[in-house]
């Protein structure tokens, strides 16, 4: 009688290990996945965009209990990537055993991932889904109207960085490279500054999302852009300093970019498969230095023909910097719908943040106005192009694009308050010039009074007191 605890306890153990049994049954019941299985015509599916595909598949091992009341529907799980239409489903029974052949047509809209499944829906019971899937990746194909804008915009800038040789002051170029102290300060805020903003403005904006982390980051990383140049012409800065820095910016960019990428780059993508676009960099410094040594040629060979050059530059830089911004946003219109508001504001944020902390940094080092605000625009412009070259280079596709959204939106978004700040000071001179006219046309009607005033006086003394 002594051992009856023992008993007791064992009972309860064994009762709660039934329980859990039960239970544990009754689990895995409910998740089992159902007994019809789906066979896609593709195990994967690549697409490019606007384009329509026709599968086919087969339902196998459809019970017979489930009757004539049940519908398979064919689903995808993101209906921005891709949408499905003109589902056909054919039931057949066979020996017993019955099946479902079907096909649907698949429109791709937008690149990205999208996974095709089929449910099973039936009157007064649980929707299933299958385990089967069809994994859909849907990229963007290069189309002629993307070629001809990228021909057209290459030539054009040739035409300009050949007016900017043209204009280019050779003595102030000397004095620059004698005493580099505005290239020092603009590889400090390019190399130093805008690495660490754009991981930090990453971290705090896209910290799940490992791609657009790194989208922000390539940017940060990358030497000036061209444009720059442009804006220092607009904006009357100091056009030697903008294309030296520029060039010294594209030529440190061979030793830097590594340098972030393998430190702070790795520990947002770890495993740290990089390959860094040495002939890209290479291509864009020649890009920049022989049609500026063309420009250079003709001030020492046809100095009237870099006049007249002189006097195109700002209005055909205006208007390359509109084609650019225009005809990009429309052609790359697919992007708006892979814009979020995370992604506006860190574009925003990282190129206009630049252009202050570069202002703030020369002004206190005492530079001239024209030499700040040239350091400011050299600091705030990245070269989007390496960017978007590196992304492609390093993730496979439709990754690469919906990375370049960053870059993207960055391009549209960097020159809005540069061009606000033109159209302000040209507004604000022509008022100038129009009030300086009116007070030189008052002074001139003044003037006037008092010639004919003193003329008037000498006829009355004169015909008062004949000679």
């Amino acid at each position: 009688m002594h051992y009856w605890p023992g008993y007791v306890v064992l009972a309860i153990i064994s009762a709660a290990h039934a329980v859990s049994c039960a239970v544990s049954t009754a689990d895995t019941d409910h998740l089992q996945p159902p007994l019809w299985a789906v066979q896609f015509e593709y195990e994967q599916l690549n697409m490019t965009m606007r384009n329509a595909q026709k599968v086919s598949f087969i339902i196998t091992a459809v019970e017979p209990a489930l009757g004539s009341d049940f519908e398979f529907r064919v689903l995808n799980d993101n209906g921005d990537v891709a949408y499905i239409d003109e589902v056909t489903t054919v039931l057949s029974n066979a020996n017993g055993v019955a099946k479902v052949k079907g096909n649907f047509t698949l429109h791709a809209t937008l690149l990205g991932y999208t996974h095709v499944y089929v449910e099973l829906q039936r009157a007064g019971y649980e929707t299933q889904r299958s385990a089967e899937i069809l994994r859909v990746i849907v990229t963007r194909s290069l189309n002629l109207a993307d070629i001809i804008f990228n021909i057209a915009i290459a030539c054009f800038v040739m035409v300009i960085y050949v007016n900017f040789g043209a204009v280019l002051d050779l003595e102030d170029l000397k004095r620059i490279v004698i005493r580099p102290v505005g290239p020092a300060i603009g590889l400090f805020c390019q190399f130093l500054v805008m690495p660490v903003l754009s991981f930090v403005i990453g971290y705090f904006l896209f910290r799940e999302m490992i791609e657009l982390r790194l989208g922000l980051f390539f940017l940060g990383v990358s030497p000036a852009g061209g444009s720059s140049n442009i804006f220092a012409v607009l904006l009357n800065g100091n056009l030697s300093l903008s294309i030296t820095m520029t060039a010294i910016s594209n030529l440190a960019a061979f030793g830097m970019m590594p340098l972030w990428i393998f430190t702070l780059g790795a520990l947002i993508f770890r495993d740290g498969n990089f390959a860094i676009p040495y002939k890209s960099i290479a291509s864009v410094s020649c890009t920049l230095v022989v049609p500026i040594a063309i420009g250079v040629m003709l001030q020492k060979y046809a100095p009237e023909v870099t006049k007249k050059m002189s006097k195109l530059l700002k209005p055909v830089s205006l208007v390359l910097i509109l084609a650019i911004t225009i005809f990009g946003c429309v052609l790359n219109s697919y992007m708006w719908k892979l814009f979020t508001t995370k992604i506006l504001i860190g574009s925003c944020i990282l190129p206009w943040l630049g252009y202050v902390i570069g202002w703030l940094i020369a002004t206190v080092l005492r530079q001239p106005p024209k030499d700040a605000i040239t350091i400011a625009i050299e600091t705030g412009i990245q070269n989007i192009g390496i960017a978007i070259f590196m992304l492609n280079f390093t993730l496979p596709q439709p990754q690469a694009d919906m990375t370049s959204a960053v870059p993207m939106a960055n391009s549209m978004v960097t020159p809005l308050p540069l061009l606000l700040i033109y159209f302000l000071k040209l507004c604000f001179c022509r008022k100038r010039e129009k009030s300086v006219d009116a007070e030189a046309n008052a002074k001139e009607a003044k003037e006037s009074e008092l010639v004919t005033f003193m003329e008037n006086g000498m006829e009355k003394a004169n015909s008062k007191y004949p000679q």
